[in-house]
């Protein structure tokens, strides 16, 4: 591979061309094709008609560079020899040229890819919007689940602490003497407190 910048130029210019010139080759072939079909067949209007033609794209082809315009000349001069071995003067006459393809002006090249470009921009634009609307819907349809379920956990808590606060006051009703007692155990007085660090300490 190239190392200078205008020699990588150049390889992609000449792949360019090389493609070009092919597709101009071939379509060379394909007129010169079509005469010798006419020729075959013995219709001398169409041979005539492809015969024009064939010598058209062969002074385009020449104009352009893709062959030289000795070849051009020889082989027009091959394909007209060889129509007129069908062709008559009636076909001649009759010939009608064909109308040029009428090309419709639309613009520059940074014009209209300007113009695509803003459309899918547009394009891109709209779907984003979609895209978030229907992120906010099921944000906000999220959030009202989360609320439902945060309702549902905090009154089934209450209800469960409303529940165990409703069992203990039936076990106070049914054993009022253990409650009693267990708010009345006194505790040991200071002098028992005192014996009792002494005898840890001996």
């Amino acid at each position: 591979m190239a190392n200078i910048k205008s020699q990588k130029k150049r390889i992609i210019t000449n792949e360019k061309r090389r493609l070009r010139n092919r597709a101009v080759k071939s379509e060379l072939k394909t007129a010169t094709r079509r005469v010798k079909d006419a020729v075959a067949a013995g219709d001398g209007a169409a041979a005539y008609a492809a015969a024009l033609a064939a010598c058209r794209l062969m002074d385009k082809a020449a104009t352009k560079g893709v062959i030289h315009k000795r070849q051009a000349a020889n082989r027009k001069s091959g394909i007209m020899n060889l129509a007129n071995t069908v062709v008559t003067d009636a076909d001649r006459a009759a010939y009608v040229k064909p109308e040029p393809k009428k090309q419709e002006k639309t613009g520059s090249k940074k014009a209209a890819a300007k113009e695509a470009r803003k459309k899918e921009m547009e394009k891109a634009s709209k779907e984003k919007a979609k895209r978030r609307e229907k992120q906010l819907k099921e944000e906000e349809a999220a959030k009202k689940r989360k609320a439902k379920e945060a309702e549902a956990a905090a009154k089934a808590e209450a209800e469960a602490a409303a529940a165990a606060e409703a069992e203990a006051d039936a076990e106070a009703v049914a054993d009022p003497e253990s409650t009693e007692a267990q708010g009345t155990t006194e505790e040991p007085s200071a002098e028992a407190q005192e014996e009792a660090a002494e005898e840890a300490a001996e």
